[in-house]
Protein backbone atom coordinates (compact mmCIF):
# COMPACT_ATOMS: atom_id res chain seq x y z
CA UNK A 1 0.00 0.00 0.00
CA UNK A 2 3.06 2.38 1.26
CA UNK A 3 4.25 2.13 -2.39
CA UNK A 4 1.04 2.37 -4.44
CA UNK A 5 0.67 5.55 -2.78
CA UNK A 6 4.18 6.76 -3.46
CA UNK A 7 4.04 5.86 -7.03
CA UNK A 8 0.66 7.59 -7.62
CA UNK A 9 2.21 10.77 -5.87
CA UNK A 10 4.87 10.33 -8.23
CA UNK A 11 2.50 10.37 -11.38
CA UNK A 12 0.61 13.35 -9.99
CA UNK A 13 4.31 15.17 -9.38
CA UNK A 14 5.45 14.49 -12.63
CA UNK A 15 1.95 16.38 -14.00
CA UNK A 16 2.80 19.10 -12.22
CA UNK A 17 5.96 19.83 -13.28
CA UNK A 18 5.70 19.42 -16.50
CA UNK A 19 3.07 22.00 -17.13
CA UNK A 20 4.73 25.11 -14.80
CA UNK A 21 8.08 26.39 -14.93
CA UNK A 22 7.92 28.06 -12.06
CA UNK A 23 6.80 25.16 -9.41
CA UNK A 24 9.50 23.10 -11.58
CA UNK A 25 12.28 25.32 -10.55
CA UNK A 26 10.98 25.90 -6.66
CA UNK A 27 10.81 21.72 -6.53
CA UNK A 28 14.67 22.12 -7.64
CA UNK A 29 15.92 24.38 -5.58
CA UNK A 30 14.37 22.14 -2.50
CA UNK A 31 15.69 18.93 -3.64
CA UNK A 32 19.16 20.92 -4.22
CA UNK A 33 19.21 21.85 -0.70
CA UNK A 34 18.01 18.13 0.76
CA UNK A 35 20.55 16.79 -1.80
CA UNK A 36 23.22 19.04 -0.30
CA UNK A 37 21.84 18.41 3.36
CA UNK A 38 21.93 14.29 2.80
CA UNK A 39 26.03 14.22 2.20
CA UNK A 40 27.02 16.89 4.44
CA UNK A 41 25.50 14.11 7.22
CA UNK A 42 28.77 12.06 6.89
CA UNK A 43 31.04 15.29 7.34
CA UNK A 44 29.09 16.85 10.03
CA UNK A 45 27.50 15.95 12.81
CA UNK A 46 25.08 18.90 12.66
CA UNK A 47 23.91 19.63 9.24
CA UNK A 48 20.55 20.96 10.57
CA UNK A 49 22.77 23.84 12.31
CA UNK A 50 23.85 25.33 7.96
CA UNK A 51 22.20 28.19 7.14
CA UNK A 52 22.05 27.19 3.22
CA UNK A 53 19.87 30.07 1.84
CA UNK A 54 23.04 32.28 3.65
CA UNK A 55 25.84 29.60 2.16
CA UNK A 56 24.21 29.41 -1.60
CA UNK A 57 23.86 33.06 -1.81
CA UNK A 58 27.58 33.39 -1.63
CA UNK A 59 28.07 34.30 2.18
CA UNK A 60 30.21 33.34 4.67
CA UNK A 61 28.19 31.62 7.70
CA UNK A 62 31.17 31.99 10.39
CA UNK A 63 30.49 28.62 12.26
CA UNK A 64 30.66 26.32 9.38
CA UNK A 65 33.77 24.77 8.89
CA UNK A 66 35.97 25.67 6.16
CA UNK A 67 36.26 22.58 4.53
CA UNK A 68 32.43 22.30 4.80
CA UNK A 69 31.70 25.50 3.18
CA UNK A 70 34.16 24.61 0.26
CA UNK A 71 32.32 21.18 0.32
CA UNK A 72 29.11 22.39 -0.22
CA UNK A 73 30.36 24.91 -3.22
CA UNK A 74 31.95 22.43 -4.78
CA UNK A 75 29.19 19.75 -4.36
CA UNK A 76 26.64 22.64 -6.38
CA UNK A 77 28.95 21.87 -8.69
CA UNK A 78 28.01 18.14 -8.61
CA UNK A 79 24.40 18.75 -8.55
CA UNK A 80 24.60 20.50 -11.42
CA UNK A 81 26.41 17.62 -13.32
CA UNK A 82 23.44 15.83 -11.99
CA UNK A 83 20.84 17.72 -13.28
CA UNK A 84 22.60 17.88 -16.80
CA UNK A 85 22.83 14.10 -16.63
CA UNK A 86 18.65 13.65 -15.84
CA UNK A 87 17.73 15.60 -18.28
CA UNK A 88 19.85 13.80 -21.17
CA UNK A 89 18.63 10.43 -19.15
CA UNK A 90 21.97 9.14 -18.54
CA UNK A 91 21.98 6.19 -15.77
CA UNK A 92 24.14 6.33 -12.91
CA UNK A 93 27.81 5.13 -13.76
CA UNK A 94 31.27 4.99 -13.03
CA UNK A 95 31.82 7.86 -15.14
CA UNK A 96 29.13 9.92 -13.60
CA UNK A 97 30.52 8.90 -10.24
CA UNK A 98 33.88 9.59 -11.56
CA UNK A 99 33.17 13.65 -12.90
CA UNK A 100 31.59 14.23 -9.49
CA UNK A 101 34.67 13.01 -7.50
CA UNK A 102 36.67 15.39 -9.70
CA UNK A 103 34.82 18.33 -8.57
CA UNK A 104 34.79 17.47 -4.70
CA UNK A 105 38.54 16.76 -4.26
CA UNK A 106 39.02 19.43 -7.03
CA UNK A 107 41.06 17.15 -8.85
CA UNK A 108 40.93 16.87 -12.78
CA UNK A 109 43.23 13.83 -12.28
CA UNK A 110 41.12 12.20 -9.23
CA UNK A 111 40.69 8.54 -10.08
CA UNK A 112 39.45 5.33 -7.89
CA UNK A 113 41.56 4.90 -4.98
CA UNK A 114 45.07 2.79 -5.33
CA UNK A 115 45.14 2.07 -1.51
CA UNK A 116 43.44 -0.80 0.66
CA UNK A 117 42.02 1.19 3.82
CA UNK A 118 39.82 0.00 6.58
CA UNK A 119 36.86 2.11 6.93
CA UNK A 120 36.93 2.37 10.81
CA UNK A 121 33.24 4.86 10.40
CA UNK A 122 31.49 1.78 9.07
CA UNK A 123 33.68 -1.13 10.98
CA UNK A 124 34.89 -2.15 7.25
CA UNK A 125 37.97 -3.36 5.04
CA UNK A 126 36.05 -2.07 1.20
CA UNK A 127 36.49 -4.06 -2.08
CA UNK A 128 40.62 -4.46 -2.90
CA UNK A 129 41.84 -1.69 -4.92
CA UNK A 130 42.14 -3.48 -8.43
CA UNK A 131 38.68 -5.01 -8.34
CA UNK A 132 36.88 -1.48 -8.18
CA UNK A 133 36.13 -1.03 -11.29
CA UNK A 134 34.94 -4.22 -12.19
CA UNK A 135 32.84 -4.45 -9.02
CA UNK A 136 31.46 -1.15 -9.41
CA UNK A 137 30.50 -1.40 -13.09
CA UNK A 138 28.87 -5.03 -12.17
CA UNK A 139 26.56 -3.64 -9.21
CA UNK A 140 25.45 -1.13 -11.27
CA UNK A 141 24.68 -2.52 -14.41
CA UNK A 142 22.81 -5.19 -11.88
CA UNK A 143 20.36 -2.25 -11.17
CA UNK A 144 19.24 -1.33 -14.69
CA UNK A 145 18.78 -5.30 -14.98
CA UNK A 146 15.02 -6.66 -15.57
CA UNK A 147 15.43 -8.94 -12.95
CA UNK A 148 16.38 -6.22 -10.30
CA UNK A 149 12.54 -5.89 -10.26
CA UNK A 150 10.58 -2.39 -9.95
CA UNK A 151 11.30 -1.51 -6.18
CA UNK A 152 12.97 1.89 -6.10
CA UNK A 153 13.84 1.94 -3.16
CA UNK A 154 15.11 -1.34 -2.60
CA UNK A 155 17.89 -0.66 -5.58
CA UNK A 156 18.26 3.25 -4.57
CA UNK A 157 19.42 1.24 -1.25
CA UNK A 158 21.57 -1.37 -2.74
CA UNK A 159 23.46 1.43 -4.99
CA UNK A 160 24.02 3.51 -1.55
CA UNK A 161 25.52 0.25 0.11
CA UNK A 162 27.25 -1.09 -2.55
CA UNK A 163 28.97 2.23 -2.63
CA UNK A 164 29.88 1.90 1.04
CA UNK A 165 31.05 -1.63 0.70
CA UNK A 166 33.25 -0.93 -2.39
CA UNK A 167 34.34 2.45 -1.01
CA UNK A 168 35.95 3.56 -4.47
CA UNK A 169 37.59 6.87 -4.29
CA UNK A 170 40.03 7.79 -1.58
CA UNK A 171 38.11 10.71 0.09
CA UNK A 172 34.35 11.38 -0.19
CA UNK A 173 33.10 7.85 -1.03
CA UNK A 174 30.49 7.93 1.46
CA UNK A 175 29.17 11.28 0.13
CA UNK A 176 28.90 10.53 -3.03
CA UNK A 177 26.99 7.07 -1.88
CA UNK A 178 24.46 9.35 -0.71
CA UNK A 179 24.58 11.28 -3.44
CA UNK A 180 24.15 8.23 -5.98
CA UNK A 181 21.24 7.64 -3.97
CA UNK A 182 19.70 10.59 -4.08
CA UNK A 183 20.49 10.35 -8.05
CA UNK A 184 18.67 7.29 -8.94
CA UNK A 185 15.69 8.40 -6.94
CA UNK A 186 15.67 11.63 -9.27
CA UNK A 187 16.16 9.26 -11.95
CA UNK A 188 12.57 7.88 -11.14
CA UNK A 189 10.87 10.83 -10.21
CA UNK A 190 11.19 10.41 -6.78
CA UNK A 191 12.33 13.31 -4.92
CA UNK A 192 16.14 12.91 -3.12
CA UNK A 193 16.22 13.42 0.69
CA UNK A 194 18.25 14.65 3.34
CA UNK A 195 19.23 11.73 6.06
CA UNK A 196 17.27 13.20 8.90
CA UNK A 197 19.13 10.64 10.82
CA UNK A 198 22.12 11.21 13.73
CA UNK A 199 25.71 10.68 11.89
CA UNK A 200 26.95 7.94 14.83
CA UNK A 201 23.01 6.06 14.44
CA UNK A 202 23.92 6.20 10.30
CA UNK A 203 27.40 5.04 10.62
CA UNK A 204 26.19 1.88 13.05
CA UNK A 205 23.27 1.23 11.09
CA UNK A 206 25.00 1.01 7.69
CA UNK A 207 27.89 -0.79 9.47
CA UNK A 208 25.40 -3.32 10.35
CA UNK A 209 24.00 -3.28 6.85
CA UNK A 210 27.44 -4.44 4.99
CA UNK A 211 27.43 -6.73 7.63
CA UNK A 212 24.07 -8.39 6.37
CA UNK A 213 21.66 -6.83 9.54
CA UNK A 214 19.55 -4.32 10.14
CA UNK A 215 18.80 -4.09 6.39
CA UNK A 216 15.27 -3.86 6.77
CA UNK A 217 15.56 -1.20 9.60
CA UNK A 218 17.15 0.91 6.33
CA UNK A 219 14.77 0.13 4.01
CA UNK A 220 12.03 1.41 6.17
CA UNK A 221 14.20 4.41 6.93
CA UNK A 222 14.30 5.45 3.16
CA UNK A 223 10.94 4.33 2.18
CA UNK A 224 9.26 6.87 5.18
CA UNK A 225 11.65 9.75 4.30
CA UNK A 226 11.50 9.19 0.71
CA UNK A 227 7.15 8.82 1.75
CA UNK A 228 7.15 12.21 3.66
CA UNK A 229 9.24 14.23 1.15
CA UNK A 230 6.98 13.33 -1.96
CA UNK A 231 3.68 14.20 0.49
CA UNK A 232 5.21 17.45 1.46
CA UNK A 233 5.91 18.25 -2.08
CA UNK A 234 2.71 16.90 -3.76
CA UNK A 235 0.98 18.81 -1.14
CA UNK A 236 2.40 22.36 -1.94
CA UNK A 237 1.87 21.65 -5.64
CA UNK A 238 -1.43 21.06 -5.05
CA UNK A 239 -1.81 24.28 -2.99
CA UNK A 240 0.34 26.40 -5.66
CA UNK A 241 -2.32 25.15 -8.53
CA UNK A 242 -5.08 25.84 -6.46
CA UNK A 243 -4.21 29.06 -5.74
CA UNK A 244 -2.48 30.48 -9.21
Amino acid sequence: MQHEKLYSMRRELTQYLRSDNLLRNAVMEVNRKDMIRGSLLVRNSHPEQFDLDLILDGQLQKDVPVKDYIFIQNFIDVIRVAENCLQMGNYIDKYLLLSAYKILSEDDNGYFRKTNPVVYAFNHVPAYSLDIEDKLDDSLRRVYKKEAGNDVVLKAMYIHNKLIDIYPFPDYSAELAIFAMNYYLMENGLAPIDMAIRREEYFNLIGANLKGNRQEEFYRFLEKSIYDKMEGIVSACREHVNNK
